[in-house]
């Protein structure tokens, strides 16, 4: 689990902090979203089983990131919408934009830095899995090419404490090397 939250933050600090260049962008979509997606828009918690809750709050167009590793680190990111072939981008570091992608059977929001001109941003995306045949809204927080889930994040502490790093079937997981 430590590797796996290495390699997140560091994936979306690099994403943020080291924004150059222009997006390689894979989809064939022409235009970044202008808005959040509603079903993100909410405040959901990764507990990370030493008392520690992540959180990742997305609003209209707002993004806050509160996250722990080796102490806490809070990010903030306003989505813009943005014409996707444009050959010359101005520098806004603190901008994101997003564009949406349907894989492993969900719908997810790709987010990445403004100027991020490497990587593959970070994926989240909303669905109803079942817990002893209750539905929970869980947030997949994914990466890397393959769009890996990394972790969960649930829309209340008490369910982020309950289910912690319970993986559910038919959810493609990060590798373990």
């Amino acid at each position: 689990m430590k590797r796996k939250k290495i390699i997140l933050f560091l994936t979306f600090t690099f994403g943020l902090l080291f924004m150059i260049g222009s997006p390689n962008q894979a989809s064939a979509a022409t235009h970044s979203l202008r808005v959040f997606p509603h079903v993100l828009r909410h405040t959901w918690y990764h507990y990370d089983g030493n008392g520690r809750y992540d959180r990742i709050t997305f609003g209209y167009k707002r993004y806050i990131g509160h996250y722990y590793y080796d102490g806490w680190s809070t990010y903030y990111g306003k989505i813009h919408y943005r014409n996707l072939h444009a050959t010359k981008v101005s520098h806004h570091p603190n901008w994101m934009f997003a564009t949406p992608v349907y894989a492993h059977h969900m719908h997810w929001t790709n987010v990445y830095g403004w100027n991020q001109g490497a990587g593959d941003g970070e994926y989240y995306g909303v669905k109803v899995r079942h817990y002893h045949g209750i539905p929970i809204r869980v947030l997949n927080d994914a990466g890397g090419a393959d769009i890996w889930t990394s972790q969960h994040y649930y829309a209340t502490k008490k369910v982020a404490r309950n289910l912690g790093n319970k993986h559910f079937k038919g959810v493609l997981y990060y590798p373990s090397y």
